[in-house]
Order: C-alpha cells, then structure tokens, then sequence
C-alpha cells in the first residue's frame, strides 16, 4: 500500500490550486471600478472608514430593510458601493454639471 503525498511545508498552498501565495494577484488599481456584477467575479477588498451624518445613517438602514425584504443576501456595503459607482460614473461624464460636483458648489 503507497503512503499519503506529504503536505508538510505546502500551508496554504494546497489550497490555491498550487500557486504559491507570493504569486497571488495584487489588489485591482484604482481604474479598475468595477462592481461584482459587472466583473462577474469578487475582487478583492479593502476596508474604509468614513463618518457620515447621523440622518444619512437612518435613511441608508431603511433602504438598506427595504432591500432586504426581496434579498436577504445585500448588505450596506453593497448599497454604499452602488452609490458611489453611480455617482463617480456620473462625475465621469458629466463633470462639473454632475449630482457629485453640484453638491459642493459654492452657493452664490
């Protein structure tokens, strides 16, 4: 009877389809916004912190429970991310005449 193949020294290895973990892809650059759907796959993430508005907070979880009650499955990252997608898409073509660069013109 032939022994087991040895594991021993291989660590995460086994697990990524034999590519050692020092050739695993870096995250995508910043021109890469893409959202899942539109990748058709999960990129990698990062965590952000931001601080928002108390009011904007409330009205992100009830949209957020909306949303749920048809997808169990979305979280508010998913809602934070879609927005900033559209918003930055729209500050992409529009520019200065964008919903983005309107909300922070000097009222005159």
């Amino acid at each position: 009877m032939k022994k087991r193949p040895s594991l021993k020294g291989k660590g995460a290895e086994i697990f990524l389809s034999g590519e050692p973990a020092a050739g695993r892809a870096t995250r995508p650059t910043a021109a890469g916004h893409e959202t899942k759907r539109e990748a058709g796959e999960e990129k990698e993430k990062e965590k952000a912190t931001f601080y928002f508005p108390p009011k904007l907070l409330s009205d992100l979880d009830e949209a957020w429970m909306k949303l749920r009650r048809e997808n169990r499955r979305i979280k508010k990252s998913d809602l934070v991310r879609a927005a900033l997608v559209e918003a930055l898409a729209d500050f992409k073509r529009r520019g200065r005449e964008s919903l983005l660069a309107a909300a922070f013109q000097k009222r005159a």
